[in-house]
């Protein structure tokens, strides 16, 4: 005669084995379902909308052109003299050109020439996902290279401003290329500490579940590069003797750039440097707070090293 409490209690155990096998490869699988999500970016691709260009009172040029390690990246460049000092915007994380048209808007108004693009894997530029600050300042490189290859473009000084994950960007950028004669960081991140300490666990309500440690590995070989040795800190006293101007906001509440990185990195930072720390605005928002002070501090710094 069956012994439906014996069998019974078997599928009981069969089931909670088999519950207990799918949590642990949902957990082991936890760090490749995060590292692809941060990488990959299925957002912000398609064509940016020139027509948000004109709204902003630009008359853009649709270009193209290479980073300096191959990849083909798109933007606009809008030119408002031939001898005037060429300006390279470097967007947030995930985000396009379009982004920085407030940035672009003021600068050009001025008199400068302004050079938008997308970072690869972003809006209309190649690549499936961002590096993530490691790889996109080969983007920065590569358009300053463009730059300069442009025969109806007399002025060859170059200055950028980066935001967010762009600040960090060109940072690391005028580091290397010594034709960014002008840089402005605006809520920069010092180095990719955050980034990587989030990557050795996961929120579970209010407690935090470690994981295994495979995730700055695999984050690592999907970008190309090392995250870990990706910090602006180690690389901005590089840019001296050439001008370096950080802007940050008082309340930014961003875990990978709070206000003691901009203090790290003005400390590291060589002379000329010059600093601001916005009272309000958040992360990235000092403009849109402040923005007759905002452009004015940025106009300044500029024409006092970059005209």
């Amino acid at each position: 005669m069956e012994n439906k409490p014996a069998n019974l209690r078997r599928r009981l155990i069969v089931a909670v084995g088999a519950l207990g096998l799918l949590a642990l490869l949902a957990w082991s699988l936890l760090p490749a379902i995060r590292a692809f999500t941060l990488v990959y970016n299925g957002a912000a691709r398609g064509i940016p909308d020139a027509a948000r260009a004109a709204q902003a009172g630009l008359r853009v040029q649709n270009i193209s052109f290479t980073a300096s390690d191959g990849m083909l990246l798109r933007g606009w460049l809008t030119i408002s003299s031939p001898n005037a000092p060429t300006i390279i915007l470097a967007h947030g994380f995930k985000g396009t050109r379009v982004s920085m048209l407030p940035w672009a808007r003021f600068l050009y108004a001025t008199g400068y020439n302004v050079l938008l693009f997308d970072d690869r894997g972003c809006g209309q530029s190649d690549g499936w996902g961002i590096g993530l600050g490691a790889t996109e300042p080969n983007d920065v490189i590569g358009a300053v290279r463009y730059l300069e290859s442009r025969s109806d473009l007399t002025n060859k000084r170059y200055g950028a401003v980066g935001v967010s994950l762009g600040a960090g960007v060109v940072l690391l950028a005028a580091a290397r290329e010594s034709a960014l004669v002008a840089v402005v960081a605006d809520s920069a991140w010092a180095d990719e500490r955050p980034q990587l300490d989030r990557m050795n666990s996961v929120p579970f309500g209010r407690l935090s579940l470690p994981v295994l440690p495979y995730e700055p590995a695999l984050v690592d070989a999907l970008i190309g590069a090392r995250l870990e040795a990706t910090i602006p800190s180690a690389a901005i006293g590089k840019i001296a003797p050439r001008a370096v101007f950080l802007i940050h906001s008082a309340d930014d509440r961003n875990t990978t750039t709070p206000l003691a990185g901009e203090a790290q990195l003005y400390a590291a930072a060589g002379q000329p440097k010059q600093q601001w720390i916005a009272p309000s605005g958040g992360h990235a928002g000092a403009l849109a707070a402040h923005p007759a002070e905002y452009q004015q501090r940025v106009l300044a710094f500029f024409a006092q090293y970059l005209r």
